[in-house]
This record gives structure tokens, sequence and C-alpha cells, in this order.
């Protein structure tokens, strides 16, 4: 089995426990902060199977119907897991902004200590481990799913302390706070965690409209370009740059100097072998085209079509 594979069963076994745990102590002790952790983890756990499934295809070859093979199912199930997040966080800010309204709710704040103890020390655990097999395998969706559990976890543990806060003012002078507690941890859980979805669905959306990657990908390609042997007949290059997945695809038009003597094709092919191994070094997962030509008129079509 894979490190991948690994990674994604992983996910989802931790994940089933963590959606019965918070669920059930939810229920239990009627509070919405656990409800909604217990809920973040079922969104998680569903996709997990998905992910699961995605992980799968897209090591099947290309055919008729997908060209490319399957690549751009990986940013299609991470948008769709940064929706479902961020419209459970929406659900749940309207909650409890509601309950507060209705002069809030009680809770056993013992038990839901117990409950983050739990919940934070295996979330953080899991994102740890993830995040070293994302950085073994270079895996998107287990990076993903590493920052996930860190959201989790760090939700989790805030839920902790802010109930052990609530033990210790019970019989204090801020006594009154108590029943609205529960419902302003939510808002301040859910207004903190937010912005993590709405990352992942920027940039699930960008993949899958082909757009380019991070400007630290695109510089870091562009440099190893330039430092690549200085032998090469070159006059001008574009570079154009997109990712799915964990796959970059890179297209290169190699503008020839007008008085170059092409001897053969192999000297072509020899350029393009040496730049692709240059860039494979850092980006083993790289699809690379190159188009060489000597037309000046060509190569202004482009750069016309870039403006």
């Amino acid at each position: 089995m894979n490190q991948e594979k690994i990674g994604l069963n992983l996910s989802i076994f931790v994940t089933l426990f963590m959606s019965i745990l918070g669920i059930s102590f939810g229920i239990f002790i009627q509070s919405e902060a656990i409800l909604l952790d217990g809920f973040f983890n079922v969104v998680s756990f569903i996709m997990a199977l998905i992910t699961l499934g995605v992980a799968w295809l897209q090591k099947q070859p290309e055919n008729e119907n997908f060209n490319f093979g399957y690549l751009s199912f990986i940013p299609l199930v991470n948008l769709i897991k940064g929706l479902l997040i961020f419209l459970l966080s929406l659900f749940a800010l309207t909650s409890a902004v509601t309950a507060i309204l209705q002069g809030g709710r009680n809770l056993n704040a013992n038990i839901a200590v117990i409950y983050a103890l739990i919940a934070s020390g295996g979330c953080l655990i899991t994102a740890l481990i993830q995040k070293k097999i994302a950085e073994k395998t270079r895996s998107l969706m287990i990076e993903v799913d590493a920052k996930n559990w860190l959201v989790n976890g760090l939700v989790s543990l805030s839920v902790g302390i802010a109930f052990t806060v609530i033990i210790f003012i019970k019989n204090t002078p801020l006594f009154w706070f108590l029943p609205y507690a529960d419902s302003t941890l939510v808002i301040i859980i859910v207004l903190i965690t937010i912005p993590v979805p709405i990352k992942v669905i920027i940039q699930s959306l960008k993949q899958l409209l082909l757009a380019s990657p991070s400007t630290n990908i695109k510089q870091n390609i562009t440099h190893l370009f330039e430092t690549a042997p200085k032998s090469f007949p070159l006059e001008n290059y574009w570079l154009r740059i997109t990712q799915i997945g964990n796959t970059i695809f890179v297209s290169i038009y190699w503008l020839l100097p007008g008085e170059y003597n092409l001897k053969g094709i192999e000297e072509l092919d020899n350029i393009r072998e040496e730049i692709s191994q240059v860039i494979c070094q850092q980006y083993p997962d790289l699809m690379i085209d190159i188009v060489f030509t000597k037309s000046s008129k060509w190569a202004e079509d482009i750069i016309l079509r870039e403006k």
C-alpha cells in the first residue's frame, strides 16, 4: 500500500471516530460548538471516501473521453469539500446568533472539556502524520487533508480552553454569561476558521479554470529554465504554466535565432531533454511541451494573445 493511500485510509477511520464522538457528546450536553465539530467531521468523512476513489481514478490511463486523464477530479473534490465546510460554517454562525438572541442555553462544561481533550489530541496527531505523508508523496489531497485536520484540532482545542474558562466563572459575577458561552464560542470559531475553506475554494477554482499556479512556483520554474545550460540557441521565450492537482503543465515557446542552422530534429530533442531534467529535479510531476520556432511573427502573435 502506497503512502498516499495509507494517509487517506487513516483520515477515513479517524474522521469516522471523531464524527461519532462529536455528535454523541454534542447531543448529550446540548452544545452547538461540539455539534459543529462533529458535523465538520461528518463532511470530512464523506469527502475522504470520495477522495479515496479519486486517488485510484487519477492513476488510470487517459481515454477517448478524458484525453488528459482524471487529474481535474482532484481540485473538483477539494472544491466540493471547501464549499461544504464553508456552508456548514455559515449555518452554524446563523444558528449561534439566533440562540444568543433567544436567551442562550445551558450546558455541562466539565464533560465538554473531556471531549475537547480527546478530540484536539486526535486531530492534531493526525494532522502531523498527514503533513509528513504529504511532504513525502507531494500529494495535494493529503496536503489539504492535513490542513483540515489542523483546523479541526485547533477548533477542538479552543473549545476545551473556552469551556475550562466557563468552569471557573460559574461562581463569579460573570455567571450571567454562561447561557451565551456556547453560542459565542461557535461564532468565534467560525470567524477564525472560515478563511481556510475560502482559501481551498479559491485554489481549487483556479486549478479547474487552468489559472496560473502560485507566484512562487512560477518564479521558481522560470528561474530553473533561465539557469539551464547557456549553450542553447535562444533569442526569446515565453512560458505558460498551470497546475492541476499535483501535476504542473509547462508550455515553452522557444524562438530560435534567425541565423541558426538546425542540424537535425535530434538536436531539438536533446535541448528538450536537458530542460525537462532540470525542472523535473524539483517538480517530478511535470508535463512539459516545448515549441520551437524561428518565426518572429508567430512569436509576436503569442505576445498579443497574452496581452
